[in-house]
């Protein structure tokens, strides 16, 4: 090789390396500022990077774009701008190493991922590549602007240049299916997480209740004075009770889906408090309720968080489900987002309830005309010698409950009487310590901040205005409060990314985590602790992870009195797969990660054919979504099973949905319309419907 050709390879490297360096550069601070695609075009979600992960991805892209200059230059052996057809040349391999960066950033770190910007890296880039190019090739007389583009457009309708295309549109089309279909995203987390194992630790889990599974259970508890059985409440709206020790079947003792309409997004029921006199000794002071906080999304103009209270000592279950008196039901605004969800009973014997900022109707969003966003604590025994009555309410209803006379805004007019604390963004769980009555809150957050709160009476925590560390540089909130910051805050990365709030850790059974703070990640499905009597902590001890994360990940952490800390897992939406796990010693643990996978998927199966099999044989009764909105529905005379309903796919296993499809109505007790499709179609096809039919949930959820 001659010295003039390697000097112009060292010369157009260094500049095709700043090149791609100022396209990192322009990009990051363009999409912080505007959308690269609009939002009309593709809705990609809104994902903060923070500035190690910005850094991150200019490292990574600089790293790749020296291999791949490397890689061109002992190819060709000669430099990238040395000829129009070795630019072009050049380009092409330029978009195939972008591409591969752009999804090792995506699959295997942990960076947070924005399509947005990545698009941008590449747009940038390739519009710096071309002015360089068309530069230095009509200087050099290698080329004219006319010919250099023609001759782009040639290359690009080549085989080499239409799979460099279609490849540069993959990590754009991937970041869009995370964002919007479940199973997919579970199926990147899973691959993020081969590439990115968590370091062994002393700790595992193992199930607490082996062999039973739950539809979504949100939380594991113990009712008062029963250290033998323990509730399980499904998202779904029913409460089990398990007897931990017999291990007997478990016991329905509610169900009130039927309360629930649609269960989606981050609806569903999600809060359970026994009140502290439930199994009392004496009869005529026992009082057997439980206290129940779900969402209703039936109503048309409006829906509602609901906390209703119910009577386990009814005898039947129609009797219990049928028991419910109102105690909070709070119109909202329809989205389903932040509503915040634990009720649990203090020290004191009041009632602790934590709301949502979504908790509002659109017309109605000052702490005077709401409860919202904070801690509400209240009376549901009615103490006239320590509470007052309520203040009348517009937005809702609310009812068998009064005011504790020492809750901080009695007698402010512009801040309701039940509130305790204010100034939180979606508190989902709450406790508190047995030892020091502290209240402890996991606040889930938006796009960049989560936070473990120590929560006082009377104080602000700075939502809206603050999340996480931010400069305060003003006062949070405008209201005269006292505010107060996090006790711990971390950034999201491309899984952690939602907090679920713990216990605190006074048990003997777990001796190397006394006086620690147990909490989780519901996303990634890590366990974490930290020192519960730190008032700001920097860094935090993980302990395990789960066998299920992503959307199906931890729902809560809670401790029974005999010590044992126990978490749910959601498992999946369209079929009972959640789990109650312990935390345990390592050497005790049988639950590994393989346990929370998905089933199998036949590799014959083809989704785009399948549901073309379902339009031309099942659309015109059952509707093109599968949602039994169809041309012949109204003609049909009978009701028509909603196939994109979770609840459908909760009451309907896949052994009875393949013995209807093949066996027809007449033969398996449903309408005689349904016709059999056995001998019609072929056995794989019609194991691919159902398996196309249960999909369609998740396909209904997100679009």
């Amino acid at each position: 090789m001659q010295k003039n050709q390697m000097s112009q390879m060292i010369v157009y490297g260094i500049l095709q390396l700043v090149m791609i360096v100022l396209a990192g550069i322009l990009g990051f601070h363009f999409t912080r500022e505007y959308s690269l695609i609009p939002k009309a075009i593709i809705h990609l979600p809104d994902v903060y990077v923070s500035h190690s992960d910005y850094i991150q991805v200019l490292t990574i892209f600089f790293i790749g774009y020296i291999l791949q200059l490397i890689a061109s230059n002992l190819i060709y052996k000669q430099a990238a701008f040395s000829s129009l057809k070795r630019f072009m040349n050049e380009y092409i391999h330029y978009l195939f190493a972008y591409t591969t960066v752009s999804l090792y950033i995506f699959l295997a770190t942990t960076i947070n991922y924005d399509p947005q910007f990545i698009a941008a890296v590449g747009l940038f880039s390739t519009v710096l590549y071309w002015i360089l190019g068309v530069i230095i090739l009509v200087h050099n007389k290698e080329s004219g602007v006319a010919q250099f583009f023609g001759t782009l457009i040639k290359r690009f309708l080549s085989v080499s240049g239409v799979l460099a295309l279609v490849y540069f549109l993959v990590p754009l089309g991937l970041g869009k299916a995370f964002s919007s279909d479940r199973d997919i995203a579970n199926k990147i987390t899973q691959v993020r997480i081969w590439f990115n194992p968590v370091a062994e630790t002393d700790w595992g889990f193992k199930n607490f209740i082996p062999g039973q599974v739950f539809h979504q259970p949100v939380l594991a508890k113990q009712a008062p004075d029963d250290d033998n059985n323990i509730y399980v409440l499904e998202r779904f709206g029913k409460i089990y009770k398990i007897n931990a020790v017999t291990e007997a079947k478990p016991e329905l003792m509610l169900d009130i889906s039927s309360e629930l309409g649609e269960v989606e997004v981050e609806n569903g029921a999600v809060g359970l408090a026994f009140h502290p006199a439930f199994n009392f000794n004496h009869t005529d002071s026992r009082k057997p309720y439980i206290y129940v906080y779900f969402t209703d999304t039936r109503p048309t103009g409006y829906q509602r968080n609901r906390l209703t209270r119910y009577d386990l000592s009814q005898q039947s279950l129609e009797e219990r489900n049928n028991s419910g008196q109102t105690v909070l039901d709070l119109h909202r605004e329809d989205s389903g987002f932040h509503n915040g969800g634990s009720v649990e009973f203090g020290p004191d014997g009041f009632l602790y309830v934590a709301l949502g900022e979504g908790v509002h109707p659109k017309v109605a969003k000052s702490y005077q005309e709401t409860m919202r966003s904070g801690i509400l604590r209240i009376d549901v025994d009615m103490n006239e010698e320590l509470s007052n009555p309520a203040q009348p309410f517009k937005h809702g209803v609310i009812a068998n409950y009064m005011v504790p006379k020492d809750n901080p805004f009695i007698g402010r007019e512009d801040i309701r009487h039940e509130y305790w604390a204010l100034g939180l963004r979606n508190p989902f769980r709450i406790s508190f310590d047995v030892e020091t009555n502290d209240l402890w809150v996991g606040d889930v957050g938006s796009t960049v901040w989560e936070e473990i709160n120590l929560v006082e009476k009377g104080f602000h925590y700075e939502f809206p205005k603050i999340e996480g560390d931010n400069d305060k540089g003003t006062q949070a909130n405008d209201l005269g409060l006292p505010d107060k910051g996090p006790v711990y805050t971390y950034q999201h990365t491309a899984y952690d990314r939602a907090v679920i709030g713990g216990v605190v850790n006074r048990s003997d059974n777990y001796d190397q985590l006394k006086g620690k703070y147990i909490f989780a990640d519901n996303y990634s499905a890590k366990i974490f602790a930290f020192d519960a009597a730190s008032r700001k902590v920097e860094n935090v001890e993980f302990l395990a992870r789960a066998n299920q994360y992503a959307q199906r990940g931890v729902s809560s952490v809670t401790q029974l009195r005999g010590g044992e800390i126990l978490i749910t897992t959601l498992g999946a939406a369209s079929e009972p797969s959640g789990e109650v796990l312990q935390l345990v010693k390592a050497s005790e643990a049988t639950v590994t990660v393989e346990e929370g996978k998905e089933e199998e998927i036949p590799k014959d199966y083809d989704e785009q054919i399948t549901s073309a099999l379902f339009n031309v044989n099942c659309a015109r009764c059952h509707g093109v979504k599968g949602d039994g909105d169809s041309p012949d529905a109204a003609h049909l005379g009978v009701a028509l099973p909603d196939f994109t309903s979770p609840l459908y796919h909760f009451k309907t296993s896949k052994k009875q949905m393949l013995e209807v499809v093949n066996k027809g109505g007449a033969q398996t007790g449903k309408s005689p319309l349904m016709p059999p499709w056995q001998g019609f179609l072929k056995p794989h096809e019609i194991e691919h419907l159902i398996i196309y039919i249960e999909s369609l949930p998740a396909k209904h959820h997100h679009h």
